[in-house]
């Protein structure tokens, strides 16, 4: 059955031989629309189009390669139905080699094909990250060690100027910052001219030509404008019955000011309007006056208040200086700007030179030498852009509103519009730019939306507002606050009916016996006041919850609501064509930044029961594992770094405690003979000395600590010795088999994780290998710099995303996604504003703005330009984060929950409420600009009424229950206590008519009192079925005599850990392959090689699996079924659960108490209504019965656990085991 598409969509699909501009809003199925119209253009029976003459761009690799997956199955259904079309069997094979690709992939093709036009060896290679940091760093250090040995006096006032601190600190990043913004220039060089020019126009006249100035006077009249509506709309209410009659001389003189200040022309024309504009004192109103409206004549006085503080802020931040004084401000940091731009330039010379030497290119380089080959120096197209034009049918952009100029350069120059043929297809929607950090320019989308007409014409924009993604309840919360807060001037789009989503998801009916509840998709706001009174009842010793935590826990509980088994949420299964209750895997908590947040509200859930799952990007290089080895390497390198040689003697493979370091320290560390201070390492050296070369006598103590340092100086020793020629990933094995560490951290709390992590060092060493560094000190500059400049990878994930887990990621990762209900959450957090707070601002159109420093008094103050700039970039920030919320809010397809936490909820949203002045388009931009959270905005949105969002703030007592009524009753019995006067301990023994001895028996009787739930204390609350397992084994091994073994890492026999990590490997493997589409054993490589480039496969771990070990399952019965199961939908794969089971199901426990059991399964599939229950084994068995006992228990609890979750009964329970076949339990 074929798509019924909208008449919009069809115009898009159908239009041809133009520019086309599709502003597609969210869940207007854009992508499907753009995969229709290359399947039609390559299919068309008249003018068959060829897939190889379109060039397909896209931002990111992944979204390439699922335009290729989606044009390739369109094909092939096409073919099911023409399976002899010659023509299509083509196109199948060409879609594999056509130009569907990214930008930078397009540009290295280029590159490639051209390098004789630019001077550039043929085997260059793009630079890794972490080695392009280390060559800029060095560059940086070059160049600035240079300039100082100059003693260059303006080099020497820069510094002086812009350094932080004493030392020198920060000035790299200023240089380095001019360059970036440079390098977003389709020609760098000409930006960093056009700076220096402004620097030299001296004049007042040039002063109001200025961008920056023309920036000011534009904003300072559109708040003037508003300034003119509300004051308007005041005059009005005074002109009523009951309005306050006597303040309207007052305001329609403000009026009259408001007025004028519209009409300014220059700066200082707005100085002397803005210094005329006084607000004389509001006549009293009394007597015949006592009619009069109390809340008309409050939003009177509160709109004149509001107008006086913005002029107010007007004035401090930008009316403070004469003409002559801003000219004069503006020479005195002239020279440190022009010192800058030189720096700069000089750096890319470096930069480029250096990269060049090592044959290197970087991403910022793959687009300028793209654009070097495309124009000539005069500007003009090349014969190699005609030819690429004329080479291409059409250019199809998606994401459009994320492009930069530069690309917008190299798309223009491989169009065919200067021939009079435009043939530029380009959707987005610029409400969903949020990449500003990339310096996106959605400026670019809008300009051409504004020129391109609605008619047929050759420059032709056709608008998608049909979302077909959610439900109407979301779309009208959504449109309710995006009404009000989104405008031209903050958002860059006013948000008009032309702009609002239109419900266009056809949802199947809810079954007639739904409840209301079952039937409620209202969008909610759930609030929690952080400074909650009942909070402050606590002890401060036992509970200081977070704001993480209390908005956390609010979320819990309404989760647990949502997921209810029996009255939860409904949710439209696609897969199964029916309703079905609300599961974990079917939230998603989005947030601004994870950063602080997002392991706070895993550790959270997960104490109240519920799985959570957060992809993090940060925290991975501070993990205990990855620091102590990091730290091995600094020794290694080096052995007179103190805090690294104390970190790795205190580490658990050589094991000395803090007292054997003291001791050693204040004993040998400095050496009296001569003065100094040896330093730790010489301190160890010295002790060793002492009580080996001088035979003294140890005691045992002693003895010990010369053991572990004879150990350490062993180790390093040899280690030390093969640094010099092994490669670094080598040597870190060297080092996890010498030391241990590697089975170590494995048996620690999440050890399986920690050993990834190990993993994924041993990949990055292996990356930094093919750079053009070498040698274990520059691997530790390389993590350095990775490390300085935020280059975080975030802890390796052993979690099945896809299993039934609450998922938790950022704002910015969830764009182009869709999940069925969203906890848009963490709304309260404040704006980040730290790129707005340095000495030097940046800005790619209006140039730099610095502090002026006078040489003289040493003083610094912010000029006029920068506070300018600052204004701006707070402005395009704002506008970048109304469009995070769009992005957050137009996620869910079933039901929406906003959520934030704050310490003044209730002067919040007063403080909203008292604007009543609501302007056409919205709430007032003087208004909106206030704003420093999500929050703000939609308290605003909701105090002007009209939105259908239902509001529920959530009580302290709620979140913490029986938490805060045993807390309340401890601190109570504890200042009960504290206040005791215990000299009256006779008149307690009187009143109970005790004696000394029935006295002391009570206290006996009561000391002896065994609690009845003792036994349930010492109940794990979570365990994994492994840990079950575990525990079955240690009971059979209690029975056996103990038997000392050598650890295997001290032994001469193979390491085992290599097995371990093939096994995770073959699983990584099973999760991935494509059962349905292998029908041989090349089959299976080429998926599992796509894996590993695309990075969801580890190198190593590509390395590990063999395609003829695992050939034959997909030989088999089982693996035919499978493959059968994936191609209809049946099939799932590594299934994440949590089921709780009686304590005495578990082991010898005497209790009913539920323990929740955690696992994940390798897979299961739906076989006539019954399930099938699949676990691969790679154990080395030469019988299935040693599997069968060894894994009957664990895989009991996945098939109890297995019908629980899908309330299906469980067929077959089946091993396969990669050496074994398949086992039947």
């Amino acid at each position: 059955m074929g798509v019924n598409w909208t008449r919009d969509q069809r115009k898009v699909i159908e239009s041809r031989h133009r520019n086309l501009l599709v502003s597609a809003a969210a869940g207007s199925g854009k992508t499907a629309v753009l995969v229709e119209r290359i399947i039609e253009m390559i299919t068309d029976k008249e003018h068959p189009g060829d897939i190889e003459r379109l060039l397909v761009m896209t931002f990111t690799k992944a979204a390439a390669s699922e335009m290729r997956e989606r044009i390739l199955d369109a094909i092939e259904k096409k073919l099911a139905k023409e399976p002899d079309n010659e023509y299509l069997q083509q196109q199948a094979v060409l879609v594999q080699h056509a130009q569907i690709t990214t930008i930078d992939s397009f540009c290295l093709h280029l590159l490639r094909e051209h390098f004789d036009c630019l001077d550039l060896d043929p085997a260059f290679r793009v630079g890794d990250e972490g080695e392009m940091l280390l060559l800029r760093g060095d560059v940086m250090e070059e160049l600035l060690e240079d300039w100082y040995g100059k003693k260059d006096p303006k080099f020497e006032e820069f510094v002086d100027a812009f350094a932080s601190g004493k030392a020198d600190g920060g000035i790299d990043e200023y240089i380095y910052q001019v360059y970036s913004f440079s390098q977003s220039n389709p020609w760098p060089g000409e930006w960093i001219a056009q700076c220096r020019k402004e620097l030299s126009d001296t004049s007042l006249e040039a002063l109001d030509q200025t961008e920056w100035m023309r920036f000011l006077l534009a904003d300072v009249k559109t708040q003037a404008s508003e300034w003119v509506k509300e004051l308007k709309a005041a005059s009005g209410l005074c002109r009523e019955p009951d309005g306050p009659e006597p303040y309207l001389p007052m305001i329609l003189s403000d009026l009259a000011h408001a007025e004028r200040m519209e009409q300014v022309s220059g700066y200082g024309m707005l100085a002397r309007e803005a210094d005329s504009f006084e607000f004389p004192k509001l006549a009293a109103i009394r007597g015949k006056n006592s009619a009069v409206s109390p809340e008309k004549k409050e939003a009177v006085a509160e709109c004149r208040k509001r107008i006086k503080k913005a002029l107010e802020k007007i004035k401090a931040q930008f009316l403070f200086a004469s003409e002559e004084e801003i000219l004069s401000d503006l020479a005195g940091s002239r020279d440190s700007i022009l010192m800058l731009l030189s720096l700069a330039e000089e750096f890319e010379q470096r930069f480029s030179a250096k990269k060049r030497e090592r044959n290197l290119v970087d991403f910022n380089d793959l687009e300028h030498l793209a654009l070097q080959v495309l124009y000539r120096d005069s500007g003009e197209l090349s014969e190699t852009a005609d030819d690429l034009a004329r080479q291409f049918d059409e250019i199809l952009v998606d994401e459009y509103q994320d492009s930069n100029l530069v690309q917008e350069a190299l798309i223009r120059a491989v169009s065919r519009e200067r021939f009079g043929e435009p043939d530029v297809f380009m959707v987005g929607d610029v409400k969903q730019s949020i990449y500003k950090f990339r310096l996106a320019r959605p400026e670019l989308f809008l300009e051409k939306y504004q020129s391109y007409t609605r008619e047929d014409s050759q420059f032709q924009k056709i608008e998608l507002h049909q979302n077909f993604r959610s439900r109407p309840q979301v779309l009208e919360s959504t449109n309710d606050v995006f009404f009000k807060i989104m405008t031209e001037k903050l958002g860059s789009v006013a948000y008009t009916e032309d702009a609002a989503l239109h419900p266009g998801a056809g949802y199947e009916p809810l079954p007639e016996s739904a409840s209301e509840e079952e039937r409620d998709f209202s969008t909610e706001f759930l609030l929690i006041n952080t400074k909650d009174s009942i909070l402050e009842e606590l002890d401060d010793d036992s509970a200081d919850y977070t704001r993480q935590e209390l908005e956390a826990r609010m979320i819990g509980m309404r989760i647990r609501e949502l997921t209810d088994p029996e009255k939860g949420c409904l949710v439209w299964d696609k897969e199964e064509g029916a309703y079905r209750r609300a599961e974990y895997r079917d939230i998603v908590i989005l947030l601004r930044s994870v950063s602080g947040w997002a392991e706070s509200f895993v550790e959270t859930l997960g104490h109240m029961g519920i799985p959570a799952f957060a992809e993090s990007k940060t925290g991975y290089f501070t993990t205990i594992e990855v620091e102590t080895i990091l730290n091995f390497l600094a020794v290694l390198d080096n052995p007179m770094q103190d805090i690294p040689l104390a970190a790795v003697l205190r580490a658990p493979f050589f094991g000395l405690t803090d007292r054997e370091l003291a001791e050693i320290t204040a004993e040998f560390k400095n050496n009296t003979e001569k003065g100094q201070d040896r330093g730790l390492y010489g301190a160890v050296c010295a002790f060793l000395d002492t009580y080996r070369k001088e035979n003294r006598c140890l005691e045992a103590e002693e003895e010990e600590t010369a053991r572990k340092l004879d150990f350490f100086t062993e180790v390093m020793e040899e280690l030390r010795m093969q640094a010099v020629y092994l490669p670094i990933h080598e040597l870190l094995y060297r080092i996890f088999d010498r030391t241990g560490y590697y089975d170590y951290v494995s048996a620690m709390p999440s050890g399986e994780t920690r050993r990834a992590n190990l993993d994924m060092l041993v990949e990055k060493a292996a990356a930094y290998e093919s750079t053009s560094y070498r040698g274990v000190f520059h691997f530790i500059k390389y993590i350095e710099k990775l490390k300085k400049y935020n280059t975080d990878f975030g802890e390796a994930s052993t979690a099945a995303e896809g299993g039934n887990t609450v998922r938790i990621m950022s704002i910015h990762k969830s764009k182009g996604l869709e999940f069925p209900i969203v906890f848009a959450s963490a709304m309260g957090k404040q704006f980040n504003k730290q790129d707005t707070r340095g000495k030097i601002l940046i800005d790619p159109q209006f140039g730099i703005g610095a502090d002026y420093l006078d040489s003289e008094t040493r003083l610094k103050a912010p000029i006029l330009k920068k506070n300018v700039l600052k204004r701006r970039m707070d402005l395009e920030n704002l506008g970048e984060e109304l469009r995070v919320l769009y992005v957050a809010m137009t996620r869910a397809k079933e039901k929406l929950i906003l959520t934030a936490s704050d310490k003044n909820l209730e002067s919040k949203l007063e403080k909203w409420k008292e604007s009543l002045f609501e302007t056409e388009g919205g709430l007032p931009f003087t208004l909106l600009s206030l704003a420093s959270s999500y929050l703000d905005w939609i308290l605003m949105a909701i105090a002007q009424g009209g939105c259908r969002i239902r509001v529920r703030e959530t009580m302290a007592k709620e979140l913490l229950g029986q938490e805060i009524s045993r807390q309340v009753q401890q601190k109570l019995t504890k200042d009960m206590l504290l206040g005791m006067d215990t000299s009256q301990k006779t008149l307690w023994e009187e009143a109970l008519g005790l004696s000394d001895e029935a006295y002391r028996a009570q206290l006996e009787k009561l000391a002896s009192c065994r609690y009845p739930w003792q036994d349930d204390l010492r109940l794990n609350t979570k365990l994994s079925v492994s840990d079950i397992k575990k525990e079955g084994e240690e009971e059979s091994l209690e029975e056996s005599a103990f038997l000392p073994t050598i650890p295997k890492f001290l032994s001469d026999e193979k390491d085992e850990g290599q097995g371990a990590r093939r096994g995770t490997a073959y699983h990584r493997a099973m999760e991935l392959l494509e059962f349905h589409k292998i029908r041989t054993k090349q089959d299976i490589r080429e998926q599992l090689d796509r894996f590993a480039e695309e990075g969801r496969m580890t190198a190593d771990a590509r390395a590990l699996v063999r395609e003829s070990v695992i050939w034959p399952f997909f030989q088999s019965d089982l693996g035919r079924r499978m493959a059968d199961a994936q191609r209809e939908g049946r099939l799932k794969k590594e299934s994440q659960f949590v089921i709780g089971i009686p304590a005495r199901e578990i082991g010898d426990w005497d209790s009913d108490e539920l323990v929740l059991i955690q696992g994940i399964m390798d897979a299961f599939f739906e076989e006539n209504g019954e399930l099938i229950l699949v676990d691969y084994k790679t154990d080395y068995a030469e019988q299935e019965e040693t599997l069968i006992e060894r894994y009957k228990l664990q895989l009991d609890y996945y098939r109890r656990a297995l019908m629980q979750m899908e309330n299906k009964p469980v067929k077959e329970t089946l091993i396969y085991s990669f050496r074994l076949g398949e086992i039947k339990l």
